[in-house]
């Protein structure tokens, strides 16, 4: 479990990393997790990449330097809390899930209102720079989950590039490049589910997390979860038989997505930067957030 729980959360092996992340980095492997419940659907047999031509080789590169300097880790503690049914039965084991529960939003709430205090020109006297917008997160985030999802479908890598983190759209990318050629891929939103309780602010929290491009500098990022319920229709399209439908390729499922969106804050002004999908989490079991609170112990005990 605590191996699981270490790819799943890349944050916590982020203070022993050296600033340079390897291609085979807890972040990038635990994308591939992250992003399950959009792009494994568009899983095809993987075919060898073209290789760029030379003239778009500087491009390529000056792009993924600024994709590494814009690489994000996964806020400290982040969760996404089950519903009350989903508690431990045993009552020991329910309240100290109350009390962890209770003690991450106390611990969340009291780093806003750092932030907003850091921001103000007069301490305590004026107004904060800093807004969270926390009402304006979910309509986002269902904008941009349409986008991402249609933009997967159809291949148009600019719009992933625009609303996804880099690690998401290195590995989105790569989905798109291992389809078979002519090969068309349709999404669909067919609609939303439980509408009474979903879409949600599952969570929301700010926190510094380290530059990769200069060793030792920080930067302050809002994250939010919002938890989306919906039934997605994926159908797969061979254009070299006419556009007819591959067989079968079209699924419908019914699935809970928890929606990672972060945007970095600028640390004079306190505006934010547009938001960008940094992937996908699962529910937290009591189990699983012990695992975290263990090993966050242990890293910052070690520092």
């Amino acid at each position: 479990m605590a191996d699981l729980m270490r790819l799943s959360r890349p944050w916590l092996l982020a203070p022993l990393r050296s600033t340079r992340p390897s291609p085979a980095s807890p972040i990038r492997i635990g994308l591939s997790r992250n992003i399950h419940t959009t792009s494994s659907l568009y899983a095809a047999n993987r075919r060898k990449p073209a290789r760029p031509a030379p003239s778009a080789t500087k491009q390529h590169r000056d792009r993924a330097q600024q994709a590494e300097a814009n690489s994000s880790i996964l806020a400290p503690m982040t969760l996404v809390p089950p519903p009350v049914t989903r508690y431990p039965r045993e009552p020991r084991k329910f309240m100290h899930m109350l009390w962890l529960l209770t003690k991450n939003r106390a611990q969340a709430f009291w780093a806003t209102c750092g932030v907003k205090l850091m921001s103000q020109p007069r301490k305590f006297i004026s107004r904060s720079k800093f807004k969270a917008n926390r009402s304006a997160v979910v309509p986002v985030a269902k904008a941009m989950h349409v986008q991402m999802s249609e933009a997967l479908a159809i291949g148009d890598r600019e719009t992933l590039r625009r609303v996804c983190a880099p690690e998401l759209f290195k590995s989105l990318a790569g989905t798109i490049d291992a389809r078979p050629k002519g090969i068309r891929s349709e999404w669909e939103l067919v609609r939303y589910n439980s509408t009474w309780y979903y879409p949600r602010l599952a969570d929301w929290r700010v926190s510094y997390q380290p530059m990769q491009s200069a060793r030792g500098s920080m930067k302050l990022v809002k994250q939010a979860v919002v938890s989306i319920s919906s039934v997605q229709r994926l159908a797969r399209y061979d254009e070299t038989k006419g556009g007819a439908m591959v067989p079968g390729s079209e699924r419908v499922r019914d699935i809970v997505e928890h929606i990672v969106l972060q945007a970095e804050i600028d640390q004079k002004t306190f505006e934010s930067q547009p938001w960008r999908i940094w992937g996908n989490l699962s529910e937290m079991t009591y189990e699983s957030y012990l695992d975290d609170v263990t090993n966050l112990e242990a890293v910052t005990g070690n520092q």
